[in-house]
């Protein structure tokens, strides 16, 4: 009768450790999978924002380097002035494809290397006083004090 009792305890605490360590491997796999999650979430609110033409908070989900890049009056009046002035569009719909992560990514050939980035591509589709027309855009999002922000590609200019 001791020994079966023995043998009972040791099966119970076998099944807690395997119930621990399933628990803590659900728990890592939805760490690994919330990244993308949240940094496409990142891309929708930033394009969401665009698309109601609050460009002043739009800007404010942009990377650092890019703020530097185009200062908050500069951006407002440019997306303002481009978008909606210059090609008569009050709005536009848009779509992101999946995003690829890369643990290593430029925006600019001699640039900063930037760590786990995630990519997308954005189609922005318009309908102003030219017709119907669709922009693409690759976005990248890179986490900047623990939040995620917007990165743009500006490898290929001359």
């Amino acid at each position: 009768m001791h020994h079966y009792r023995r043998f009972k305890r040791k099966q119970l605490m076998m099944a807690i450790c395997l119930l621990i360590m399933l628990l803590l491997c659900l728990f890592v796999l939805l760490l690994k999978s919330a990244s993308p999650n949240q940094s496409k979430k990142t891309v929708e609110d930033f394009y969401t924002l665009e698309q109601k033409g609050e460009f002043a908070t739009s800007w404010g989900l942009l990377h650092k380097d890019l703020q530097v890049r185009f200062p908050l009056k500069d951006y407002v009046t440019d997306r303002s002035h481009v978008f909606m002035g210059h090609f008569g569009a009050d709005t536009f719909s848009f779509e992101i494809e999946k995003g690829e992560k890369q643990k290593k990514w430029r925006a600019e050939p001699n640039g900063q290397t930037y760590k786990d980035v995630y990519s997308y591509t954005v189609k922005q589709n318009y309908q102003g006083k030219y017709g119907r027309f669709s922009f693409v855009q690759y976005v990248y999002v890179t986490k900047e004090k623990g939040e995620w922000r917007i990165l743009w590609d500006y490898r290929n200019q001359n």
